[in-house]
């Protein structure tokens, strides 16, 4: 079992704050990868704990063969159907509805899978996983008869064999399933060079990490020494966003976090993200979500209990 989870009763977990998942090594099989097929999953995993909001620190993709359902990632219900791939990239938060009637895989993939024995592939494997905000979902023709569908049965075949599991040839046949994926939806993938992602991804990491007092393109510019316009073209290239909006949105994320956590009062949600007054908060949170602090709050009690039923 890969996944750490807290055994907390569910009611009393809604609201409480956001775990980090770790990957959980596996000593018989490939220590940063695993395959599984999805009523599987669904079947040995606890529902409670699947159904709570938990960040993750690896990569994870859904490759839907049969059935529809919903998936939360950052807060958005996601509906997916079959013929959907639903790309789950490493830091988000996310939850499952538990349906034990879909049928597809779940392929979990933590970083040194990338990095480790790599030559040609890291930029390759790891820019797959950088889809447009707020939408990380492929849609993919799953005939039997398709490479990419060919390629993940092969993937699976060989990560369940125990006498002949070998590590390269796994993550042979993982890039080969991604570079099918890249062919069969070349119209729909964000295509970019090596230095556009290194820049995107440099800005990504300051801005994770000094979001709550930079709040403003050209302070993050002057740190990394690149014009505002570069930083703005590589993440429009990589993520179909402006530079403003990935401080914004990561700003609306901890709050999120922050407000399903009953423990605290707005002042101390305004102070932690870096706001002068919590009135300018409540401004700033419903002028880019749509809501007021109040009304996401109920939106998500209302979706947690729809998962119960």
């Amino acid at each position: 079992m890969i996944f750490e989870y807290i055994n907390i009763c569910f009611i009393i977990d809604i609201n409480m704050s956001v775990k980090t998942l770790k990957f959980r090594k596996s000593k018989s099989k490939s220590p940063d990868f695993e395959i599984l097929p999805l009523d599987r999953f669904f079947a040995t995993r606890a529902k409670d704990s699947l159904e709570r909001d938990n960040r993750i620190n690896f990569w994870t993709l859904l490759y839907i063969i049969e059935g529809e359902g919903y998936h939360s990632i950052d807060y958005i219900e996601h509906k997916y159907k079959s013929g959907d791939l639903i790309v789950i990239a490493n830091s988000l938060v996310h939850s499952f509805r538990v349906n034990y009637n879909v049928k597809g895989y779940i392929i979990i993939i933590n970083e040194p899978f990338f990095l480790e024995n790599s030559e040609k592939y890291d930029m390759d494997m790891l820019s797959f996983f950088e889809t447009p905000i707020g939408e990380p979902i492929l849609h993919l023709d799953v005939s039997k008869e398709l490479t990419s569908r060919n390629l993940i049965d092969l993937l699976y075949k060989e990560y369940i064999n125990n006498e002949s599991f070998n590590s390269k040839l796994l993550k042979s046949l993982f890039v080969s399933f991604v570079y099918s994926i890249r062919v069969e939806n070349k119209d729909n993938i964000l295509d970019f060079t090596t230095t556009l992602y290194q820049h995107y991804y440099n800005y990504r990491k300051l801005v994770n990490d000094n979001f709550t007092t930079l709040k403003n393109v050209s302070e993050y510019s002057t740190i990394m020494g690149l014009s505002k316009k570069t930083i703005n073209k590589a993440c429009r290239k990589c993520v179909g966003a402006s530079a403003k909006s990935i401080i914004t949105s990561r700003i609306i994320l901890e709050a999120k976090r922050l407000i399903l956590q009953e423990k605290l009062m707005m002042y101390e949600i305004s102070d932690e993200l870096g706001f002068d007054e919590p009135a300018n908060f409540a401004n700033f949170f419903k002028h880019n979500t749509g809501l007021t602090v109040k009304q996401f709050k109920i939106e998500q009690d209302n979706q947690h209990l729809g998962k119960m039923f």
